[in-house]
């Protein structure tokens, strides 16, 4: 099972990096460039691919905040279940109690695994406080100012550093940088830091073995 979600992690990233190098930044909604609406399409399949084709078509920079989408559809790339990403991986509230077994409504159900090894990570971060476990590539990284509780912001942890407790993260949706370095909102590159900076890493959830369709990874 660990092999098989280390994995499906690694996977994910591999997603993400692939969309990074495509240079996406979120066209604002009068642009008609060329690149404009090449951007717009791979961000409009990125919602579609995370269960959200209900939002479309894609007008540009606004709604849907699609940063939890895009991690979404990284995942979904690496066998998990798209059932659960619709409802649950659109906001970071909704992750909150995804991540917990909480459930939404009473049209989406959400219980505890029966093997209670195969659990969900939810692991909330604290300034100064050692880590007791390892973050892995694939990781949800929530950041946010500290208000509200349940962040601000999805991430893909791509690596973490131990030394300088910081996450190198791609996210969509978010301020960062593009392949090129050029700063940009769209699908970026950026380090959070669990202790220092006004958008700190708050939260990490890892989806367990069984969300996975598993014969995927």
């Amino acid at each position: 099972m660990t092999d098989a979600l280390t994995r499906a992690g690694e996977l994910a990233i591999a997603t993400a990096e692939r969309f990074w190098a495509l240079d996406v930044y979120d066209p604002p909604r009068n642009d008609r460039s060329a690149m404009g609406i090449a951007n717009k399409a791979v961000i409009a399949n990125i919602i579609r691919t995370a269960g959200w084709g209900f939002a479309l078509p894609y007008a540009g920079n606004g709604e849907p905040q699609w940063c939890g989408l895009f991690a979404a559809a990284c995942w979904i790339s690496a066998g998990l279940d798209p059932k659960w990403t619709a409802t649950y991986w659109a906001s970071t509230y909704r992750m909150g109690i995804w991540a917990t077994y909480q459930k939404f409504n009473a049209k989406h159900p959400n219980p505890p695994p029966s093997d209670g090894r195969d659990r969900r990570l939810h692991m909330r971060l604290v300034a100064g406080s050692v880590l007791s476990w390892q973050p892995r590539a694939g990781d949800v990284v929530i950041v946010g100012d500290g208000e509200p509780t349940a962040g601000d912001h999805i991430t893909l942890c791509v690596s973490y550093n131990a030394l300088s407790r910081t996450f190198e993260t791609l996210s969509g949706n978010g301020g960062g940088v593009g392949p090129r370095g050029n700063s940009r909102e769209g699908i970026s590159r950026r380090i959070y830091s669990i202790d220092q900076g006004h958008y700190k890493a708050m939260v990490v959830i890892r989806p367990a073995f069984g969300d996975l369709i598993a014969e995927r990874p």
